[in-house]
């Protein structure tokens, strides 16, 4: 496999595609516009010139954050492209947070998922703690 490289900016037409590729719902260009202009910190993954993968954290830059849309494309998946979004996200975090202070970095992982974040270091204990979602539709 190729070089990857990783950029700190998405476009509205990168996000689409890649959640379009693993079968996430899809959203308007305007609500992505306006999700990636409130995104705290954003990372694409990019081989041979395309985008392969993205990851976003959204959050209050302060106490809690949310890691949102980690996203490889299938052809892409098992390389460790997804660790290293994860990564890379996880120091912007880091290096966001003052000494003394703390943030929480909350996720969600869609189901099959879970060891892929434990590999990345995060905590999975559903006998104290699950997550959960509501979807608001007009």
């Amino acid at each position: 496999m190729n070089e990857i490289i990783l950029e700190e900016n998405i476009t509205v037409d990168e996000f689409l595609e890649v959640i379009e590729s693993v079968g996430f719902k899809t959203y308007s260009k305007e609500q992505v516009e306006k999700a990636l202009k409130n995104t705290m910190y954003m990372v694409k993954a990019i081989i041979n010139n395309k985008v392969v993968g993205i990851g976003r954290v959204v959050g209050d830059y302060s106490i809690v954050c949310c890691l949102s849309d980690i996203c490889v494309r299938p052809e892409y998946q098992g390389k460790g492209i997804g660790l290293k979004i994860v990564n890379r996200l996880r120091e912007m975090i880091e290096a966001g947070v003052k000494e003394g202070e703390k943030m929480q970095i909350e996720l969600t992982p869609t189901a099959g998922n879970e060891e892929f974040y434990k590999k990345a270091g995060f905590k999975y204990k559903p006998d104290k703690i699950t997550g959960m979602y509501l979807w608001i539709k007009k």
